[in-house]
């Protein structure tokens, strides 16, 4: 018990979760001494919950977009387009957001809400949301209204705003087809980043 109040005095709630996340992750059958390792870590690096590595994805009936950040800073986007078949555009859009998470080793995600009668961005969306959890990644889910009101003073109206939001902060991500869905994602991922840093402030 008190080394429990030891460890939990001296780290913060969120690197708790951070070094108990990554020790789960590593699957080490001893996973007391991995935990301590990663909060050593922590420490080590003055890691503050600040820079948490967050993949942000937006889903569509026929392309999934995906935005990886760390802390603030876009350090990859890609997409995918999906088939017209269900079967195949649910393999192809899980498939492709593994895919993601073994090549970015993320700490959380966010998805956007998805609204009741969307059926098949329902299923991409329960199917995405299974890998994530499977990884053991915590998930934000943001409804797309709470992404207008937090992207602009007074809120933003409509997507078309948010996307040149996006294109003004990163002009790399501008064009059309599935580079919207990139945007959107980018927009996404930044407003969680953000929210999380006035939680921890």
């Amino acid at each position: 018990m008190r080394h429990f109040v030891t460890v939990t005095d001296g780290h913060s709630q969120g690197q708790l979760l951070h070094a108990y996340r990554r020790a789960v992750r590593n699957g080490h059958i001893d996973l007391g001494r991995v935990f301590h390792k990663e909060l050593e870590e922590i420490r080590s690096n003055g890691h503050q919950d600040r820079c948490v590595r967050l993949i942000s994805i937006r889903i569509e009936r026929r392309t999934v977009a995906a935005a990886v950040f760390y802390g603030e800073q876009l350090e990859y986007t890609d997409s995918r387009q999906l088939s017209s078949d269900n079967d195949r555009a649910f393999a192809s859009a899980v498939g492709f957001i593994r895919w993601m998470l073994n090549r970015f080793p993320v700490e959380s995600a966010a998805l956007e809400a998805i609204r009741d009668g969307e059926f098949q961005r329902r299923v991409l969306h329960d199917g995405i949301s299974e890998a994530l959890r499977g990884q053991g990644l915590p998930i934000w889910e943001i409804p797309k209204s709470v992404l207008l009101d937090g992207c602009g003073q007074p809120s933003l109206k409509s997507r078309a705003e948010i996307r040149q939001i996006a294109t003004a902060i990163w002009p790399v991500l501008a064009g059309t087809h599935a580079r919207v869905f990139i945007q959107d994602a980018a927009m996404l991922g930044l407003h969680v980043q953000i929210e999380r840093l006035f939680i921890i402030n």
